[in-house]
């Protein structure tokens, strides 16, 4: 049976509280983000005063005497043509035009300063209004706020859509709470509050024709009440049955009638008020006409005294409810609005935001090249803010986009499309205008956007249909190379066909190549093994990079992204985490900061080589979440890497998860490496099911032989060696064997001694090879990994080493190379290492537990990471997170999520007490 009406709405209201009082408090799991959602006049406003006004008791009882900063705003219809509005005024900052190009970096600094000093509670009311920029900000502090004692509150409508508020309620982290009409007697309390009258006959028949609905409800009192239909006397009041019967069951249909009985004046002021879009003075009013503000006071009085309108900071009249701003602008005349949005437009006030000139502008719709050349005055101040770009585009109507000033709005919207994330749609925008493209340049720009749009989003075969379509018609011979060579990277990035053995060119002219073929035939290298020739290629194509940017030319390679990789192919992760630092540091310059994600992966991937799992996991999940709204398809070897983490430190749910996940995107495997399928080997011998494993390693195995991905495979080798020699599979041991010895070029000193070592067990398993000779290869290939810093793989081979030993009967050695492991592991947190380790050994007569041996304390300062160490001390220097990130070179995200991580450890609640212990130390 369903709840009853009256206790519906409250039980919301209660589980609201209770949401937002978790999240403060840091319950595990507590949604960050709470978002009120429902329709016009429903009373989300006032549940969202209510929430507010409740926490200061709440932060004094819950969170140990720390007072919350609580701080909110209000967006209006004229929010979404301001970038950044609504954000300024919730953190109290001064707006700028035009837009400064670090404008949203700063605010969220602002955002992570105020969170080092306690609990922060940011809320946005009617967010439906709010400017794209602010919710693209709004969407980075969802995530942020895992690791922030921050929470954010948004009410909103369903409609109007808005595409950033649909990216944002995407969110894991997002939980979305729908208002519930009122009761009966919940509309009986609104109206003797509101009548300072207890409610008597026929007010409850009125009350049942608004639904449900609070606004709704006191538009029906108010009309009656100014028809006479209404009557207190004694203190109690009642409503004529014929009055009953008039009124409308519609809530814009009672508004109206309300708005109605206003005079003509005061119906004038509002009507004015409606077309402005958001607050403003009597003298802007005035000034839309001419006329003296003086001579508006009366009207401005009516207003304020029927409900409709209120008075605001800085002497501005403002709409009480927007359903008012929006049934009086609904019921005015076009003809009316349009000289009312001219007459904005060209109101001096006005000028100093293109934005809202151009919406306008276009509004009123008297000239279409007067609209397109406000559009592209607009569009000049919305360079670095294109989330509001993508909205101004996509309100103009069709005489406006085929003006002759606004030709290029296609590729315009398109390009902004790409920057915010959007790349099906920038993909399908650029295909349309293709379809009315005209000149040659305008579909060689177009082209680009395209191919770019389609190759991010991992959509392979189209790409391929668009370039070999274009390579079919007449073409000069440097755009064919150019196509030739985007085509042959495509092809490396999927991974749909083996590697090719041969040459894209003769790499003597590499210099002179189109950089997408010189990153292809870097990448062709790197899969083959050649790893100091593709490493060579590479920063021929970065350097190439840099001089174009130089030369002021907007980057569009991604060689950046494969500089530190392929290092640490090459030679570890030491060397390739300095190199890391380098090209990250170029970033900014470049204007590539879409490679932010990317980097933010590799730095996980040499984490993780580096032993340092936990700070891994945060780097892949920071580099993840910046994409979880984006179409971005290059993600398999970053997701890969973190469920590699999530097995590594037990957490097999969670590995299982994800692999499910990303089973089910059907996304591409980069660079055809089946990295997930390995991580679902992995997966299967954690869970002790080692048969089943070792069947999926040879296909995986298969896989990465067939295709080609021989740099990989000494380090997916190893794993496939034991699992073999666990499960007694023969035929696997043998595969390797085979296939490791028919590489094409030599092997990295690291990668050779994993293969030395994965012979030697092979041979002691096919063979019967003395099982010492496991341990000298152990050792050896222990060194050769410790050298370059790939410290997982060092563990991984001293674990053979003691399991070798205790096969050839020596305990002693076995046991003390076993300590030696453990110690390792301990460190690094790879408890599945431990325990399967200690189980190898059982049979053998070794009872070792993980526990025996020196484990990293959960808690106090010796529970923090290397880097948590590092930032906690950095943060004791008085830096903030954007100072310590830059310092670190990293992302201010993941400097949040190492800080959450110290603060939780040390058992602090601020960044202020962690100075404070930092020093005390």
């Amino acid at each position: 049976m369903p709840a009853p009406q009256s206790s519906r709405r409250s039980a919301t209201i209660a589980e609201l509280t209770d949401a937002l009082t978790a999240a403060l408090n840091g319950v595990p799991r507590a949604h960050r983000t709470l978002v009120i959602t429902a329709g016009p006049g429903t009373g989300k406003s006032h549940i969202l005063r209510e929430l507010l006004d409740a926490l200061p008791t709440q932060s004094a009882l819950r969170l140990g005497g720390a007072v919350c900063t609580v701080r909110r705003a209000e967006a209006d219809d004229l929010s979404w043509r301001r970038p950044y509005a609504v954000a300024a005024a919730l953190l109290g900052r001064d707006m700028y035009a035009p837009v400064p190009d670090d404008l949203a970096d700063d605010l969220y600094t602002c955002v992570d300063d105020m969170c080092a000093l306690g609990p922060v509670v940011l809320a946005v009311d009617d967010a439906h209004h709010a400017d794209a920029a602010s919710l693209e900000l709004f969407t980075r502090l969802t995530g942020a706020a895992r690791d922030l004692p921050l929470v954010l509150i948004l009410t909103r409508r369903q409609l109007p859509a808005r595409e950033q508020l649909t990216r944002l309620l995407s969110l894991p982290d997002v939980r979305e709470w729908y208002v519930p009409p009122m009761s009966k007697a919940e509309l009986i309390s609104l109206a003797a509050g509101t009548l300072h009258a207890t409610p008597g006959a026929g007010v409850g028949a009125v009350l049942e024709r608004s639904g449900g609905n609070p606004m709704h409800a006191l538009s029906l009192l108010r009309s009656l009440r100014q028809t006479g239909g209404l009557h207190v006397i004694d203190g109690v009041a009642t409503v004529d049955p014929d009055g009953v019967a008039g009124v409308h069951a519609g809530i814009k249909e009672a508004i109206g009638s309300h708005l109605a009985l206003l005079d003509p004046a005061a119906r004038e002021l509002t009507q004015k008020l409606a077309v402005w879009g958001g607050p403003a003075t009597l003298a802007e009013i005035a000034a839309l006409d001419g006329s003296s503000p003086v001579g508006l006071v009366g009207a401005a009085q009516t207003s304020i005294d029927a409900g409709v309108v209120g008075t605001g900071p800085g002497d501005t009249l403002h709409f009480t409810h927007d359903l008012y701003a929006d049934v009086t602008y609904e019921r005015l005349a076009p003809a009316l609005r349009t000289v009312l949005h001219q007459a904005v437009a060209d109101h001096p006030g006005a000028g100093r935001r293109t934005q809202v000139v151009a919406h306008h502008t276009v509004a009123a719709g008297t000239d279409a090249d007067r609209s397109a050349a406000a559009v592209a005055a607009a569009q000049r101040e919305l360079g670095h803010v294109p989330a509001m770009t993508v909205e101004l585009l996509d309100t103009l109507p069709a005489d406006v986009t085929a003006s002759k000033n606004l030709r290029a709005m296609h590729l315009n919207l398109a390009t902004a499309l790409t920057r915010t994330g959007q790349f099906t749609r920038a993909a399908q925008v650029a295909e349309e205008g293709l379809a009315h493209a005209t000149t040659v340049e305008e579909i060689t720009d177009l082209h680009q956007v395209l191919l770019f749009a389609v190759i991010t989003k991992g959509d392979t075969v189209r790409a391929r249909e668009l370039i070999d379509q274009t390579l079919a018609l007449p073409l000069d011979e440097e755009t064919i190379t150019e196509l030739t060579d985007l085509r042959r990277y495509v092809g490396i990035m999927e991974g749909a066909e083996p590697v090719p053995r041969q040459p894209f060119f003769d790499v003597a002219h590499a210099h002179s190549r189109p950089l997408s073929g010189v990153v292809a035939e870097s990448l062709r290298r790197m899969m083959l093994g050649d790893l100091h020739e593709s490493l060579r290629l590479i920063l021929i194509a970065s350097r190439r990079d840099a001089d174009e940017g130089a030369r002021g030319e907007h980057s569009a390679s991604d060689a950046d992204i494969w500089v530190p990789l392929i290092e640490q192919y090459a030679h570890g992760a030491g060397p390739a985490a300095d190199l890391l630092r380098s090209v990250a540091g170029l970033r900014v310059n470049r204007g590539t900061d879409w490679m932010i994600a990317y980097h933010e992966f590799i730095q996980g991937g040499i984490e993780l080589d580096l032993g340092r799992v936990t700070d891994a996991a945060a780097s892949f999940d920071a580099g993840l979440e910046r994409v979880a709204t984006a179409d971005m398809g290059w993600t398999s070897l970053a997701v890969g890497g973190r469920i590699h983490a999530a097995i590594l430190t037990g957490e097999f749910a969670d590995a299982a998860t994800r692999i499910e996940e990303w089973n089910a995107r059907g996304l591409p495997d980069q660079l055809g490496i089946p990295m997930i399928d390995a991580t679902a080997v992995q997966l299967l011998e954690a869970t002790r099911k080692l048969r089943p494993a070792a069947t999926a390693a040879m296909k995986v195995w298969d896989r990465a032989h067939t295709h080609g991905a021989y740099m990989w495979m000494p380090e997916f080798g190893l794993e496939c060696a034991r699992i073999g020699l666990r499960a007694g599979d023969e035929a696997l041991l043998h595969r390797l064997v085979d296939d490791l010895d028919s590489q094409p070029y030599p092997q990295s000193d690291w990668a050779a001694s994993d293969v030395d070592l994965i012979n030697a067990i092979a041979a002691t398993a096919l063979s019967g090879a003395d099982p010492m000779t496991v341990v000298a290869a152990a050792r050896s290939t222990a060194e050769a990994h410790d050298a370059v810093g790939f410290q997982v793989g060092r563990v991984r081979a001293l674990e053979e080493a003691a399991c070798a030993a205790a096969a050839a009967g020596d305990k002693a050695l076995a046991r003390g190379i076993a300590h030696e492991t453990l110690v390792l592991t301990q460190g690094m947190g790879a408890v599945t290492i431990s325990e399967r380790l200690c189980s190898r050994l059982r049979p053998h007569g070794l009872r070792l537990t993980p526990s025996a041996t020196r484990e990293r304390p959960q808690t106090g300062w010796d529970a923090l990471t290397r880097t948590e160490r590092a930032i906690a001390e950095l943060v004791g220097d008085g830096c903030n997170g954007p100072e310590i990130a830059e310092r670190l070179h990293i992302s201010t995200r993941t400097v949040q999520t190492h800080v959450s991580h110290a603060l939780t450890k040390l058992g602090l609640r601020t960044r202020v007490e962690l100075a404070a212990f930092v020093a005390g130390r």
